[in-house]
């Protein structure tokens, strides 16, 4: 009964073990910070780069406004009905 009991305790510990000690890189990486994070005064972050990415895209459609506007839809009702084939996929049957 002893070689039973202490051979479950070596077993066990060597378990705890195995578990601790694959958990230290995990560890280890969780309280890293990444690239971009805590950088010094004026350092070029994501944030000034999605920055600088919405103003381009605001520049570039401040200059080409005119050139790709959508065109407008006029309001009113449909002529056809909702059931009558256009040519196009139709999903109802």
């Amino acid at each position: 009964m002893f070689w039973i009991q202490l051979s479950t305790f070596v077993l066990f510990n060597l378990l705890i073990l195995a578990m601790l000690t694959t958990q230290l890189p995990a560890r280890a990486i969780a309280f890293t910070t990444g690239q971009h994070a805590g950088g010094d005064e004026g350092a070029y972050t994501v944030w000034h780069l999605i920055a600088d990415i919405e103003a381009e895209t605001r520049e570039a459609a401040e200059q080409h406004g005119s050139e790709h506007e959508h065109p407008r839809i006029p309001p009113g009702f449909p002529t056809t009905g909702p059931d009558e084939p256009t040519g196009r996929h139709h999903l109802r049957t």
